[in-house]
């Protein structure tokens, strides 16, 4: 099933890392902001996650929730991506990627590999975790995963849709919570 804005989402219902079986129709009612991340070691999905954490008065404010689908062990991902991070949203595991193919997510090819934008982003990003003497996040399984930023309006439908295409495209915050604002409406 491809998901695209004007279209009903597709189902997504997973397990926690507790077990817990939670869905997408939890949060009908209600905006809601659905970020699937890449590989436990990408630097861009950690600094996504931030960025989403920093901005969690205003997504509070809009009355959205926010749900994050990853698909590696939450202990690999606890050690590399999420270390020191308290995150205070949802995380589902989708550990065999049936829900991010049924949200028209892929992986990684070739091109994705030669865009220039890919390795200035990783110089910035790599320079940025330097100075802040981070260290790299290593290797993970499922390395070739792209992720992607969906809002799905209080009734189910989507309004934003952002399937990556490189590791380091992801939609903008102002773009995410503009998106949000539209859909709490």
């Amino acid at each position: 099933m491809d998901a695209d804005a004007g279209g009903s989402a597709p189902p997504l219902e997973l397990a926690t890392a507790a077990g817990e079986r939670r869905s997408l129709q939890e949060f009908l009612g209600r905006p809601v902001l659905i970020s699937f991340l890449g590989p436990a070691h990408c630097l861009f999905c950690r600094a996504h996650v931030i960025r989403v954490i920093h901005a969690r008065t205003e997504i509070e404010r809009l009355g959205a929730g926010v749900i994050f689908v990853a698909h590696n062990d939450p202990e690999l991902l606890t050690a590399k991506m999420l270390h020191d991070l308290e995150l205070p949203y949802t995380l589902l595991l989708d550990p065999t990627r049936t829900a991010y193919a049924r949200w028209g997510l892929g992986e990684a090819g070739v091109r994705s590999w030669l865009s220039l934008g890919l390795y200035w982003a990783a110089l910035t990003t790599t320079l940025n975790v330097w100075l802040k003497k981070e260290s790299s996040l290593g290797n993970a399984p499922g390395r070739t995963q792209l992720g992607g930023d969906f809002v799905v309006d209080r009734t189910g439908k989507l309004v934003f849709v952002n399937r990556l295409k490189s590791f380091h495209d992801r939609a903008k915050i102002s773009d995410l919570l503009g998106a949000l604002q539209g859909a709490a409406t």
